[in-house]
């Protein structure tokens, strides 16, 4: 596996510092921050007060500052959102104006275990390692691969208040916390959780052909195609002309049957079985 470095230019991070900040976030986050141990990251959702993500983060402890990464597209909403509510809480907010790289490779490094050296890195995943800093060249296809082959669904603009976290696999990646106090569309994602509400999830998807974020997907019945779910997620291989990304689709989808883009029987697609339980932490 290649240990190359790349920078991202699709990817920031909403910057917070302040005494308030772990206090602060925990009201509008899934997760819960005041449980974290030093230097630790977690992923964690901010939703709408109906419980529809506005962002799925990487929360990352920075010098005295945490880092909120995430799709480039999603921060203008998210920290305007996160603005409105933290007027009387002793935080400041930015945007980042410093760059983030990945690398592709495995490591025995422990998980979400921020590493300040030379420079900060995370590993995000198995096989993600993350840097605060820049890199000599660039490859958000692979990134993007790399999360689809990982299954951690980011959403972009397009997606900004139309899914649950548990749609987006937030509960598999702990990014939700059902023991901490209230925070925004926490009525909403509990309902989920003990009611049954939510039917969706992310499953990662590949095709020979083209694939679009926001394209529909649709799975054979018989002779007929129906409405299956939405891609979230794509990107392509230039060299080998290969498709992945991640879509959202019925929980009890089959990996085995035949699914397509809507109306266009060339553009094939396979869906891969997920990497890890949907099941709750409690019930496994």
């Amino acid at each position: 596996m290649s240990t190359t470095t790349y920078q991202l230019n699709d990817w920031s991070a909403i910057q917070i510092s302040g005494e308030d900040k772990y206090t602060y976030l925990n009201s509008q986050l899934t997760a819960d921050l005041t449980s974290l141990a030093a230097n630790q990251a977690c992923f964690a959702c901010h939703c709408d007060a109906k419980g529809k993500v506005w962002a799925l983060s990487y929360i990352i402890p920075f010098k005295d500052n945490l880092l909120l990464f995430q799709h480039k597209s999603t921060i203008e909403k998210s920290l305007a959102e996160l603005k409105k509510f933290g007027v009387f809480a002793k935080i400041e907010f930015s945007q980042c104006d410093f760059d983030f790289s990945f690398q592709r490779t495995e490591t025995e490094s422990a998980l979400h275990q921020v590493i300040d050296s030379a420079q900060t890195s995370v590993q995000m995943s198995p096989n993600i390692r993350l840097f605060v800093s820049s890199a000599s060249q660039s490859d958000d296809a692979a990134f993007v691969a790399a999360l689809s082959d990982n299954l951690i669904p980011f959403i972009t603009q397009q997606h900004q208040g139309e899914f649950v976290p548990q749609a987006i696999n937030a509960h598999a990646l702990n990014a939700i916390s059902f023991k901490k106090g209230c925070y925004m569309g926490q009525e909403t994602v509990a309902r989920m959780r003990y009611r049954g509400g939510n039917k969706r999830g992310c499953f990662a998807i590949a095709s020979e052909q083209t694939l679009q974020i926001g394209e529909t997907i649709e799975v054979q019945l018989g002779e007929n195609w129906r409405r299956a779910g939405e891609i979230i997620q794509s990107t392509a291989d230039n060299s080998s002309g290969q498709c992945q990304g991640i879509a959202v689709l019925a929980l009890d989808s089959d990996i085995q049957a035949n699914y397509r883009v809507k109306d266009d029987s060339q553009r094939q697609v396979q869906l891969s079985a997920q990497p890890y339980s949907l099941e709750y932490e409690e019930t496994k």
